[in-house]
């Protein structure tokens, strides 16, 4: 973090306007490295937990594996049959995963740069291994979690939601239960041993309107947090599922309801855009002070006290925040602009503008 060149006084106040007809215009800020070898619009990445290895997963049906010091190509992940919208590597940095649209799962061997194994789902949501040990999860469109114990991958389990996508998930208290968001804006949270449904949130007092779109814990504070396409943040304890409280991170000005009536004289298609602008995209608990960042397809970024369940900083960017991770008291955020930009989680105020790109950034990741 030192070659950054944070300055919690400094407020970068030389913002460059985007201009969508001349791209060229746009000056990205210098780099390390830059990875190149796919064709496509790259939707994902992951880095190992020794941060010598970066998977990127591709728009071109490829996944790859980069070296971080140099950005030599290790790995090329082939043989997927749509978009790879998915690619994690486990704890101990042995493996990877790599999934599609399609729902085609394979797994690789960092060590003799091989596929060991492939499964096919119906189409993928998201893919995650336990912090701890060999196990993979999936979530898909149907509303399943899917399991499997490595390294035979033999050994499976399934949890079945309700008929709506599993569009987000976490694993919570000690890494024994996996909390569950789906379409339908319902919350489960599974018991792994048992496969079956410790705590759930399905009435519509406590679950959201739309689709969960993110979710987030802090096991320090027993919370789980959980933003929606509603623009509403939910506040539930990880250990007995206990609903906490609301929290409303619409643009100010915002109509009371996603769900509202389309207004005289609005089409659908102006109706969903409006509504889709309330949507969450990311939401992050510190880890080890009690604050909540989220951010919102409008261009906003919240920060919420956990304790007092009171918002501490409004931040409005110029363009739809896609994800935000915390690191110490910062918060980095990465926007449609293509600009990453680096808050003081305490103060809420802007420390650094990066513009790394022309185009949208899709997703980014922490290294060191």
């Amino acid at each position: 973090m030192d070659d950054m060149g944070l300055d919690e006084d400094e407020n970068d106040n030389n913002e460059e306007e985007d201009d969508d007809d001349d791209e060229e215009e746009i000056e990205c800020d210098p780099f390390l490295l830059k990875l190149e070898g796919h064709t496509g619009a790259i939707f994902c990445l992951d880095v190992s937990a020794n941060n010598s290895l970066i998977a990127t997963g591709s728009e071109d049906d490829t996944a790859m594996v980069f070296h971080s010091q140099n950005a030599e190509i290790v790995l090329k992940c082939q043989g997927h049959k749509d978009s790879v919208t998915c690619v994690r590597f486990s704890h101990d940095s042995q493996y990877l995963a790599t999934g599609d649209l399609s729902g085609l799962i394979k797994v690789w061997k960092m060590a003799s740069k091989e596929e060991i194994w492939s499964f096919e789902l119906s189409d993928l949501e998201w893919l995650q291994w336990h912090p701890k040990g060999l196990v993979l999860f999936a979530g898909t469109v149907d509303g399943q979690v899917w399991m499997w114990k490595g390294p035979q991958f033999v050994e499976t389990k399934t949890m079945q939601g309700p008929n709506a996508a599993c569009s987000a998930a976490v694993l919570v208290n000690q890494d024994r239960c996996l909390c569950c968001g789906y379409g339908d804006g319902s919350l489960r949270i599974w018991d792994l041993k048992s496969a079956a449904v410790a705590h759930s949130l399905t009435d519509r007092h406590h679950a959201h309107e739309g689709q969960v779109n993110c979710i987030d814990c802090s096991t320090e504070f027993n919370l789980i947090a959980t933003g929606g396409l509603d623009g509403i943040v939910e506040l539930v304890q990880s250990n007995n599922g206990k609903f906490i409280t609301k929290l409303d991170c619409r643009p100010r000005g915002g109509e009371g309801s996603s769900q509202q009536q389309r207004r005289e004289g609005e089409d659908e298609e102006d109706a969903e855009e409006r509504e889709n602008k309330n949507s969450i995209e990311s939401v992050a608990l510190a880890s080890r002070l009690p604050l909540l960042a989220v951010g919102t397809l409008a261009g906003e970024l919240l920060v919420w006290d956990c304790h007092t369940t009171m918002l501490r900083h409004r931040f409005s960017n110029e363009a739809g925040v896609v994800k935000l991770l915390w690191l110490d008291h910062w918060i980095f955020t990465a926007g449609l602009d293509g600009c990453v930009r680096v808050f003081d989680g305490r103060s809420g105020s802007l420390l650094k503008k990066l513009q790394c790109h022309s185009k949208e950034i899709l997703d980014f990741r922490l290294i060191g």
